[in-house]
């Protein structure tokens, strides 16, 4: 259910006012011919350029923007507290160091956003990214819910989340301000809502997706460390994976209440799930485990249980994505630092090592924490977040490593949002340590580019195509990145461009407006040509 207000009518373009002037002779019917497609001509080329209008590109993130954008509902999501949030909320956007516009390849934009980025969810009918931020251990006293513009990153509005007023420590003394911090996350678009896990809390929340009101806070300790959610809209389900125990918890997203548990394994020790993966259409939701070399299909219907082995060198797998339509499992894991592509029968396709030679500050040999994957099946690409490395590696289908990006200090997640887009964060600040905030990312493959069509013979206008006129996205990028963005980050000469040229190429406005105007304004001439020429002969016969 798409919840955007559409755009306001336009006013007829084809009206004009009526002329004072009196009668001063006859009009023949050539004149009066000429006269008329004149006028219609000029409504068909005022329309053109009103259609043009209409759309509008993406805008460029600032104060002004972003006041505009943020509900005046009285609730915690308050311009007022991004400055406590540590959210930037006039974050420029820049071009990921080092992608270029070579085709085939990836590319990217980053916006330093706000400091403890976690975890993304995209929402189709809002055409919004929804980031989750929590900063340091417990007690957490800084965390956010941040909703962003998906195609330019710009920041729309946030919340922060209430105070837990019966938190305590270990020595069971109170800790005061500690809050419900958000970790995972997950939108609804069928009940307009957002889920989030309070991984601290060991619960959910559940939020609203326009206004990012509290829905429902759930009581404390019913989902022991809570790490990722998911959404099956088909079912009215939300899955949360439990990985301090060997259960997925169930609810009904209809009435937000609990259901009854999954159970994978025999505990805690046996099977652990981390990341999960649905495909909806079968039923079939996937998980791995961080204490054990396995990955599980899970049958949501019945509740049956299907284990896949992986392969023994694999070591606290933490992320995975599932390829429905070949039946492959991607796991990332941390410990072994690897990819391992696996059938759902348990056959080894692949296990590739993402980065080698790393020490840590000890110079003790590290893997490259391979923690999170995602699978962008239209692209035939798998991305893979390596923490230690602080790179995102792409692979194909089978395994092989593409390109390596470079994703800032340690990157945490990435996911697909199902149109070509990947988006990832990081959680150690700027790649030069001048600020705490994070990047969020957001990918996309570089297009082979198009050809514009030759002219006809029997053509007697020649109309320019838009494909001629406006550069891609994502060649504005790259263009942006060889004129002198930093490996830093740091936003380069023209960068706030970035933004505003990936619109115009993306809505074809400019190219719309301007062929317009060039072929319309040919025609009109023609027209008033022959209208004179005509008119001419007319009166002579008189």
């Amino acid at each position: 259910m798409d919840r955007r207000h559409p755009h306001p009518p336009l006013s007829d373009p084809t009206a004009s006012p009526t002329s004072s002037h009196p009668r001063r002779s006859r009009l023949t019917r050539a004149g009066a011919l000429a006269s008329a497609a004149v006028l219609s001509l000029t409504g068909l080329i005022g329309s053109a350029a009103h259609a043009a209008d209409e759309t509008p590109g993406p805008t460029v993130s600032s104060t002004a923007t972003a006041a505009s954008k943020t509900s005046s509902t009285p609730v915690a999501a308050a311009d007022a507290q991004a400055d406590a949030s540590g959210i930037d909320v006039n974050a420029p956007v820049t071009p990921v160091p080092g992608t270029t516009g070579e085709p085939g390849s990836v590319t990217g934009v980053e916006s330093s956003i706000a400091p403890g980025l976690y975890q993304t969810a995209y929402s189709p009918s809002r055409n919004s990214l929804y980031v989750t931020s929590a900063v340091g251990r417990p007690p957490v006293t800084q965390s956010s819910l941040i909703k962003l513009d998906a195609d330019t990153l710009a920041y729309q509005k946030h919340v922060v989340p209430e105070v837990d007023p019966t938190a305590t420590g270990r020595d069971g003394k109170p800790l005061e301000g500690a809050r419900y911090a958000v970790y995972g996350v997950a939108v609804d678009d069928e009940h307009g809502t957002v889920w989030v896990t309070n991984t601290r809390q060991s619960t959910v929340a559940v939020y609203d997706a326009d206004t990012l009101a509290l829905v429902k806070q759930f009581d404390k300790d019913i989902v022991s460390h809570s790490r990722d959610v998911i959404i099956d809209a088909a079912r009215d389900r939300a899955y949360v994976s439990s990985a301090r125990s060997n259960k997925i918890a169930v609810f009904d997203t209809s009435t937000n209440t609990q259901l009854a548990d999954i159970t994978v394994g025999q505990d805690a020790d046996d099977f652990s799930p981390m990341s999960l993966a649905l495909d909806e259409a079968s039923g079939t939701l996937v998980t791995v485990s961080a204490s054990s070399a396995k990955a599980a299909l899970i049958d949501v219907a019945s509740g049956a249980v299907t284990e896949v082995a992986l392969p023994a060198g694999a070591s606290r797998a933490s992320g995975v994505a599932y390829n429905a339509a070949t039946g492959r499992i991607y796991v990332a894991s941390q410990g072994s630092g690897d990819l391992v592509v696996v059938e759902k029968d348990g056959t080894v396709v692949n296990q590739v090592v993402t980065a080698t030679g790393l020490k840590d500050a000890e110079g003790k040999d590290i893997s490259s924490g391979a923690l999170n994957v995602a699978l962008d099946p239209a692209g035939s690409l798998v991305y893979v977040t390596n923490r230690n490395a602080g790179t995102i590696t792409v692979h194909d289908l089978d395994g092989r490593i593409k390109q390596t990006i470079d994703a800032g200090r340690n990157p945490n997640h990435v996911e697909y949002d199902g149109r070509g887009n990947v988006y990832a964060v990081n959680k150690g600040g700027s790649r030069d340590g001048s600020t705490k905030n994070d990047y969020v990312q957001r990918f996309s493959v570089v297009a082979a580019p198009t050809t514009a069509p030759e002219p006809t013979a029997s053509s007697s206008v020649a109309v320019p195509t838009t494909e001629a006129s406006a550069p891609s996205a994502s060649s504005s990028v790259d263009a942006q990145s060889a004129r002198g963005v930093e490996s830093t980050g740091t936003q380069g000469p023209g960068a706030a461009a970035v933004a505003a040229a990936g619109s115009n190429a993306a809505s074809g406005t400019t190219g719309l407006a301007s062929t317009g105007a060039s072929w319309g304004g040919g025609v009109l001439a023609v027209v008033l040509l022959t209208g004179g020429v005509l008119l001419v002969r007319a009166r002579r016969r008189v």
